[in-house]
Formats: structure tokens, sequence, C-alpha cells
């Protein structure tokens, strides 16, 4: 992007930020940027009047990216030109880009458009129909939520669905068709199957989803890696802005206290000690607001989909 910041949108200007502000946001120091955009061009961020580059949110999560994939061993200059998905399916954890992250396989198209803007990370992988799937096992990879949607349950299909599940290993598997006998369901029920009846919104689909999360306990860790975010600056912004109907206003308040852990869990890391002792608190605090990011991460996903919120 090369054009002038008299040339940007208004609504785009207010989430632009300077070079500082960036490279804090990224996790860089303001010289890595430097070398990074001077040498390699990772990002082209447009000017002001007065020549000081400016950055947008966008712009910080390529360079979260290419940092990451930098500390995974890849080169910069192999990642400098490369576009953001090709950048994420470089990642060592791309299958999951958001920690803990669920992966959903579908199958029918109609439940796929259901889920659409509905469900964070997206759906991995889709198959048209059961036989479609049956066919190409293989391609979905690793299961943990099946969604299949079929438009009629028959006696001859239980066996069918239960071993589809059994197959790619899914720990859930949630059925939704439109008609059929009730005694079928209630059998795919008894094989631990959720069912659902149309009609189903998109918004149940996705609580159905996120509810099957199993809870897990964050142990203590000695690492002071930073969990991956599911959620970047610029949504987290959106999400506090969004009007909801819960009375609370539950997502915008979630959407604060997840940024204000995030950046708390980015200060932390870059704290200077004075001695070891010092380091080693400034590792336990950059953990604890690890933990606790993730968690808020985690209820807020859950409010998402509930409300029914696009981001």
């Amino acid at each position: 992007m090369t054009m002038s910041m008299t040339h940007v949108d208004p609504a785009v200007r207010s989430t632009l930020v300077r070079s500082g502000t960036a490279a804090r946001l990224a996790g860089l120091s303001p010289s890595t940027l430097r070398i990074w955009e001077h040498r390699y061009a990772v990002v082209a961020p447009p000017k002001t009047p007065t020549g000081q580059r400016t950055y947008s949110m966008k712009d910080v999560e390529r360079l979260r990216l290419i940092k990451r994939l930098t500390l995974e061993g890849h080169a910069i200059g192999t990642l400098a030109h490369l576009d953001v998905a090709s950048l994420v399916a470089l990642s060592s954890d791309s299958a999951t880009y958001a920690q803990g992250a669920q992966r959903v396989v579908v199958v029918g198209q109609a439940a796929a458009r259901k889920l659409e803007g509905r469900l964070r990370p997206a759906p991995t992988f889709v198959f048209d129909d059961l036989d479609h799937a049956e066919r190409d096992l293989s391609q979905a990879g690793a299961v943990d939520v099946l969604v299949i949607h079929a438009s009629s349950l028959h006696d001859s299909m239980t066996e069918r669905l239960v071993a589809l599940g059994r197959n790619l290993s899914a720990r859930t598997v949630i059925v939704v068709y439109a008609f059929g006998a009730e005694g079928v369901a209630e059998a795919l029920r008894t094989a631990g199957i959720t069912v659902r009846r149309e009609p189903v919104s998109g918004r149940e689909m996705a609580r159905l989803i996120v509810a099957s999360r199993p809870v897990v306990n964050t142990p203590a860790s000695d690492s002071t890696a930073s969990s991956s975010k599911r959620y970047s600056d610029a949504e987290l912004v959106a999400l506090t802005e969004m009007s909801s109907t819960v009375a609370c206003e539950c997502p915008r308040h979630l959407a604060e206290i997840v940024s204000l852990l995030s950046n708390f869990e980015r200060y932390s890391s870059e704290c200077a000690a004075r001695d070891e002792d010092d380091a080693a608190l400034h590792r336990h605090l950059h953990e604890v607001a690890t933990a606790a990011r993730a968690m808020f991460e985690e209820a807020l996903e859950r409010v998402v989909a509930e409300e029914g919120l696009v981001i």
C-alpha cells in the first residue's frame, strides 16, 4: 500500500498507529521493524504528510505472524513477500492457529453456510455430503468436532454416522436432520451423538460446538512463551464497539478484559529485570497473564457464539 495518508478513508485512519506502537504490539524492537521494512519490505505502510509511517492492525498481525515464524526457524527473507494465508500455513501449529481452538469438520454445505462468520476459527474442512465424507475421509485430517447435516435419517444411516465419527476419531459428533424417525435419532443419542432436528440456527449450531470444548485446567508453565491469541487487536476493538442483546454488555466487557490482559502480557515480557529474582517474578507474572487471557478468551468465544455475533 503506497497511498498517502490524505487518501486513506477516515474510518481506516483512526485504526492506524505509529511505528513505535506497531513494533510494541507486534512484539518487535523498533530497530528490528526498521530493518525488516527497509531491507525486506515486509510491510508497506502509508505515510503522513510529514513523512511518518503509519501501520494498520492488519500490518501488526502480519508482523506478529512473521516474528512467530522466525522464532520457529524460518528465514525472514523467505517470509517477507508471502501473503497472510501462506504465513499461517507455514506455522508449525497452523492447524490450530488459535491455541486451544477446536478442529471442526462439517458434512453438508447447508450447515457450513449457517456457520459462516459465527465460528472462530472457521471449519477446517467441509464435505458436500455423507458419501463425499466416506469416500475422501483422509482429507479431513484430525477432527475434534464433526457436524453432519442430513436431510433425512433412516435406519441404515445410524451405523454410517457412528462409523464416520469413529473413523475420524472425533471427540464430539453433532447431527442435524430435517426428517426422520425419532427411533433413529434416539439410537444416535444412545451412541453418544448430539442430535438436533431442524430448524437449527447457525447461532445454536455454533453454541453446541463451543459448548463441547472440554474444560482444561491450565498448569503453571516454566516457559515464558505466550499462547497464541484467538482474537486480534482489531477484532477486540470491534467487539467493544458492537451492540449486544445482553443487557450487561458482556461481549464488550470481556473484550476489554482480554485486551488489558494481552497488553499486560506483553508488558511483563518486556519489563527490565534488576536481578535473577526480579526476572523470575516477571516470568511468573507473564505466565499468570497468559493463562488468564486464555481463559477469558474462551469465555468471550462462548459469549460470541451465544450472541451470534459476527466479527
